[in-house]
C-alpha cells in the first residue's frame, strides 16, 4: 500500500467519525447537516453513511431523509461498558495475586486468534516478566489463551486458531491447532493452561479463565515469572489460586 493511498484511508476514517461524533449530539440529522457541522462533502458523506448504515452503525429514514445512530454502536458502548467493568472488577485481585507470588499478574482477552492485555501488574524483583498493555499476542502459545480457548466450544476454537499465526517462537511452540486441541480437556478439567516456555524461552506462564453467568469465557488472568522461579509445584499452587481467584471475578461480573 502506498503512503498516498494510506494517507486517503486515514483521511475516510477521519471524517467518517466526525460524522458520527456530530450525529451524537445532533441525530437524527440530514446530510446536508452533517457537511454544514463537519465540513465533509456531499459526495464523501454519502458513501460514508451508506458504508455505515450497511455495517449497522446508521439506520436512514427513509421518509425523512434523516439518519440516526445505528444498533452496532450500542454493542461497541456495551462491548467497552464490560471491558471497563471487567479491569476494574480484576484488579483488586490481580493486587492480590501479586502480593501473594511477588511475580507479573495479567489480565486479558482473546479477539481475532490474538489475546490482548487488558491490565498488568509488573513483579517488583528485578528479574521479571513485563508485558504492555493493549499488546497483542498469540493465541497458542500463551497461558492467557489457552485457557480461554479451553472454555469454548470446539467450533469457535477452530475458528479462533485459524486466524492465528504459527510461526514458532520457541522450540516448544505448538505447530498446529490439532496438537493444541489436542491438551484442551486437560486444560478444562484442572481448570488452568500452562506456557511452558512456549512464547518466550526463559519464562512460564500459568492462567485460569473468568466464566460469565453462562459459563462463557469473557476473559482471563495469568500470572507469569521467569523459569527458574515458576518451578512445576509453583504453577500448580498458582494455578489452584487462580481458579478459586477467577470464579470470585466472574461471580462479580454477573
Amino acid at each position: 500500500m502506498t503512503n498516498e493511498r494510506r494517507s486517503d484511508e486515514v483521511n475516510v476514517l477521519a471524517k467518517a467519525l466526525d460524522i458520527l461524533d456530530r450525529m451524537a449530539t445532533d441525530a437524527p440529522c440530514t446530510v446536508a447537516h452533517l457537511c454544514q457541522q463537519t465540513g465533509v462533502t456531499k459526495p464523501a458523506a454519502y458513501r460514508i453513511l451508506k458504508t455505515l448504515d450497511q455495517r449497522g452503525y446508521v439506520v436512514r429514514d427513509e421518509v425523512r431523509r434523516e439518519y440516526s445512530l445505528g444498533p452496532a454502536l450500542y454493542g461497541l458502548s456495551r462491548a467497552a461498558r464490560n471491558s471497563t467493568d471487567l479491569v476494574r472488577l480484576a484488579r483488586p485481585a490481580m493486587q492480590a495475586l501479586s502480593e501473594e507470588f511477588g511475580e507479573t499478574v495479567n489480565l486479558g482477552v482473546v479477539s481475532h486468534g490474538q489475546v490482548v492485555y487488558l491490565d498488568a501488574i509488573e513483579s517488583v524483583q528485578r528479574l521479571r516478566t513485563t508485558v504492555q498493555i493493549a499488546l497483542r499476542d498469540n493465541i497458542h502459545t500463551t497461558a492467557l489463551g489457552k485457557t480461554i480457548l479451553a472454555a469454548m466450544p470446539e467450533q469457535e476454537v477452530r475458528e479462533q486458531l485459524a486466524e492465528a499465526d504459527w510461526s514458532p517462537l520457541t522450540p516448544n511452540t505448538l505447530r498446529s491447532a490439532d496438537a493444541l486441541v489436542a491438551d484442551l480437556p486437560h486444560f478444562r478439567a484442572q481448570g488452568y493452561a500452562i506456557d511452558d516456555e512456549e512464547n518466550e524461552v526463559g519464562s512460564r506462564c500459568v492462567a485460569s479463565s473468568i466464566l460469565d453467568s453462562a459459563g462463557r469465557p469473557v476473559a482471563a488472568i495469568s500470572v507469569s515469572a521467569p523459569t527458574p522461579r515458576m518451578t512445576d509445584e509453583m504453577l500448580a499452587t498458582i494455578g489452584a489460586r487462580l481458579v478459586e481467584t477467577c470464579k470470585r471475578v466472574g461471580e462479580a461480573l454477573t
